[in-house]
């Protein structure tokens, strides 16, 4: 059976195998060529989720397939290619959920630009990362490169200004990633902590 006609079934959104759709995400801003055997379009968070459960099974069971997740593709290194599925947000996944006095919450397919827009509008406040490439990255990429740009220097790059993420797991487990204090931590990752702390002398 076909790879779209397997996963298409489980997700929401759309898959695409057609020559023109693969043509298309065979290329990033990168020097490199990779053709995807798939291109799927998730609709929200439960889709991904679905994706990943899917290629995680499919890989314990033997089968070459994986997954690069891509934004707007503006990547150099080619990061976001591959011969297998190339999991893009731009089309759906591409909504700001909310913006507050000091701080946003975005979807990976939003553009920068856009994102810029919104946030000025809503707090005057910008996201300094300011890549060079704002005018077409998006968030997704910005956030999983770190990325930065001119005013790195003065403010740092994006990891400084992420609070919390919401992953898809390898399992396609769902959760939430943020920083947290050592008295946040359960205990069994205290006495962890601890040791770790003592073998190095700290």
């Amino acid at each position: 059976m076909a790879l779209r006609d397997r996963v298409q079934p489980l997700i929401k959104g759309d898959c695409a195998d057609d020559e023109a759709t693969l043509s298309t995400y065979s290329r990033d801003t990168s020097i490199f060529e990779r053709r995807p055997s798939l291109v799927v379009f998730p609709k929200d968070a439960d889709d991904v989720a679905a994706v990943v459960k899917f290629v995680h099974d499919a890989k314990k069971a033997g089968e070459h397939v994986s997954i690069a997740a891509r934004s707007a593709g503006t990547d150099m290194t080619g990061g976001s290619l591959t011969d297998s599925i190339s999991l893009v947000f731009t089309k759906y996944m591409n909504h700001i959920k909310d913006v507050g006095d000091d701080f946003a919450v975005s979807e990976p397919g939003v553009y920068y630009r856009d994102f810029e827009k919104e946030t000025l509008a809503k707090n005057g406040k910008l996201l300094p990362s300011y890549p060079a490439s704002r005018e077409l990255c998006a968030i997704g990429g910005l956030v999983s490169n770190n990325s930065g740009g001119e005013l790195t220097l003065q403010y740092g790059k994006t990891n400084r200004y992420v609070r919390e993420l919401d992953v898809v797991l390898s399992d396609g487990t769902e959760t939430k990633l943020k920083p947290v204090s050592f008295f946040e931590l359960p205990a069994d990752a205290r006495a962890v902590a601890r040791r770790r702390d003592l073998s190095s002398g700290s």
